[in-house]
């Protein structure tokens, strides 16, 4: 894939393209295993912001903008 990711929606595409390429005998089954293990780390981690954002929402806190989540203590 030459084009970068950088939606949800571009990250769906290209798992989907690599499901089509394992039918199709174009990408190693194992390699989309590998694949598709860093693409779940990923949804973990927009899973996480999303109920951190809510949770600030719930408190009536501000939220940040989604993807810039302050990590520790900057």
């Amino acid at each position: 894939m030459s084009k970068s990711i950088k939606t949800t929606g571009d990250l769906r595409n290209y798992l989907a393209s690599i499901m089509v390429s394992v039918g199709n005998g174009t990408c190693a089954p194992e390699k989309a295993r590998e694949i598709v293990k860093v693409a779940g780390q990923i949804n973990e981690s927009f899973y996480s912001e999303v109920k951190v954002q809510r949770l600030k929402m719930d408190l009536k806190q501000e939220s940040d903008s989604f993807g810039e989540m302050t990590i520790g203590n900057q």
